[in-house]
């Protein structure tokens, strides 16, 4: 595509983790999977996207371990702790981390967060995520998961506490203002004892696909994480989070949904085919794929032709599992006409991979790419989630940013140092 001139700039965030957000990565004999857990990785990456200008780093999270190895790697750090040594090795590129709302309290999370946001001068967010799994909850002396609605109503809740506790902190010039919440599921009666910043509070990231996880997003974010694996379902969302948080009276271009990008760069095409096809095969092997998916669904497929379609009509509604999963998988199925098999592989195969926007080519028709959806109204930016670290955001940083660069679609340099300037957000010091 040719260069373009002044208009909307993309921004861009990229997936942390140690191997790639592929599942199959660690398998690949270019991965070093040596001194696993190493915070130097995790540095290294940072400061790479930070050298391709990028707005910011993200660090995914659950609060349980996954059995099996359907995850890119068996350990995880808890990303505010991991995030304060990445904060200390760069300058500029804001830093997302990930915490449970059913899981944590307000008052605790309030306190972490405004603390890490302080000394990293303004450059952290939050992304709130309403727990699912009935694993989980057994972690928390808890037998069962709360239900799909009050999971997302304690969430609101949870919000509605921290905000008002980073509204009320001190500023420097008046002592801080004591919250007193009776509701629900909190109640909180004391003030946050840490030092507002002069930009106001952390960022508000969501990350929400169902109706409840829409409508949280559209009432509180910031910013959010979006899925879409077609043009048309990345714009129905699009529109729609927009719709919503106007309905909230807010305006909608305060909000920056991020699309999550998963780029399999080559020297070819045919190069980039390749290394897609080997990753996936790595994660494939021995894989029992139709399990997996009736896990999702909470229905047995085992018993039916696996080149079928699915039982749609025979499928219960989802209490347990990922309610946003079993909810694209099922419309997967059915817009595309998949068999059982192909949902159950799709479901699987890549881990995060299957329920990302797919970029398969050469570092230019990545580009080219991206910007078609970013111009079809798909996103304010682009979630970089690597199938492969260091090498792919190593070759996204060296040939595509500059690529993005000479079309004015992404900035040249830093404009200031907090999270908020990069998304060109106002301050927030109240609720």
């Amino acid at each position: 595509m040719s260069t373009v001139g002044p208009g909307p700039r993309m921004h861009l965030s990229l997936n942390l983790s140690e191997f790639g957000r592929h599942s199959g990565a660690w398998r690949h004999p270019l991965s070093d999977t040596s001194g696993v857990v190493s915070i130097d990785r995790y540095v290294e990456f940072a400061r790479t996207a930070e050298r391709g200008k990028f707005d910011l780093v993200f660090l995914a999270d659950t609060p349980s371990h996954s059995a099996g190895r359907t995850s890119v790697t068996v350990t995880r750090l808890d990303p505010l702790e991991l995030l304060a040594a990445v904060a200390t090795e760069t300058s500029h590129i804001g830093m997302i981390a990930t915490i449970s709302t059913s899981y944590n309290e307000p008052f605790d999370l309030a306190r972490r967060a405004a603390s890490l946001d302080r000394l990293s001068g303004g450059r952290l967010g939050i992304n709130y995520v309403a727990t699912s799994g009935d694993a989980t909850a057994r972690n928390f002396n808890l037998d069962n998961q709360l239900p799909h609605d009050q999971r997302y109503a304690r969430s609101n809740e949870f919000l509605e506490v921290v905000t008002e506790l980073w509204a009320g902190s001190a500023d420097g010039a008046a002592d801080p203002t004591p919250v007193d919440h009776i509701g629900p599921h909190f109640e909180v009666h004391g003030a946050l004892d840490v030092l507002r910043n002069a930009g106001g509070r952390p960022l508000i990231v969501q990350a929400g696909s169902s109706p409840e996880g829409r409508d949280l997003a559209a009432r509180w974010a910031d910013a959010i994480y979006a899925g879409g694996s077609t043009l048309e379902r990345a714009q129905e969302y699009y529109q729609d989070i927009k719709a919503r948080a106007e309905a909230y009276g807010r305006d909608p271009s305060t909000i920056k949904i991020l699309l999550g990008v998963m780029p399999f760069i080559g020297e070819t095409e045919e190069a980039a085919h390749e290394l897609h096809a080997a990753l996936d095969d790595y994660h494939l092997e021995g894989a029992d794929v139709i399990g997996h998916l009736s896990g999702l669904l909470e229905f047995d497929l085992s018993g039916y032709d696996p080149d079928g379609p699915l039982p749609f009509d025979e499928l219960p509604e989802v209490k347990s599992a990922s309610v946003s999963q079993a909810t694209l998988f099922k419309r997967m199925a059915r817009d595309e006409g998949l068999s059982i098999a192909d949902t159950a592989r799709r479901s699987y195969v890549g881990g995060l991979a299957n329920m990302q926007w797919v970029v398969t080519g050469t570092s230019r028709q990545v580009a080219d790419e991206m910007q078609k959806w970013f111009e079809a109204g798909t996103a304010d930016g682009f979630a970089i989630v690597a199938p492969m670290l260091p090498q792919t955001i190593d070759v996204f940083v060296d040939e595509v940013v500059p690529e993005l660069q000479q079309r004015g679609l992404v900035r040249q340099d830093y404009e200031g140092t907090t999270v908020r300037g990069h998304f060109a957000l106002v301050p927030v010091t109240s609720r």
